[in-house]
């Protein structure tokens, strides 16, 4: 028992010295922990990252989400203004350059633009500097709709 004892130790010994363990520093290392150092910058580095990533999504993706809000305001007010503008083409002869108050928010209808394929209705909506320009056609004897657009600009 004895002798396997004194081999065990004796491998244990051999190990040891092969991957830099000696007597003298206690079992520790004789690279004085230099690895352990970079490890540690690393690891720290790499949470840094994902720590200013996860920030910088949150903060942008709140405003994205914002942005999205204001644009379906802003189509709310521009389609508002549209059915005003129907309605009262159904009842006279309407000729459009108006802004139509909607609630604490305005929208606007240009000027009607009559032409050989019917009437051209274009609206506007701006919310919080978001914008949504419609342009409407509809026949010169109905208002039934013959074409609706969203546009860039007008």
């Amino acid at each position: 028992m004895i002798k396997i004892q004194n081999r065990f130790e004796f491998v244990i010994s051999k190990i040891r010295i092969c991957l830099g363990f000696g007597a003298s520093n206690l079992g520790f290392p004789a690279s004085g922990g230099y690895i352990a150092l970079v490890s540690a910058l690393v690891i720290t580095a790499i949470i840094i990252l994902v720590v200013a990533t996860i920030g910088y999504m949150a903060f942008f993706g709140r405003a994205g989400s914002a942005g999205a809000h204001y644009k379906e305001r802003s189509r709310a007010l521009a389609e508002a203004c549209v059915s005003t503008a129907l309605l009262k083409l159904a009842s006279s002869s309407y000729t459009g350059n108006e802004t139509i108050n909607v609630a604490s928010n305005t929208c606007r209808i240009f000027t009607i633009v009559s032409t050989s394929t019917g009437r051209i209705v274009d609206a506007q909506g701006i919310f919080q500097r978001s914008y949504t320009n419609y342009r409407i056609t509809v026949p010169t004897s109905t208002v039934s709709i013959i074409s609706w657009e969203e546009l860039k600009a007008f």
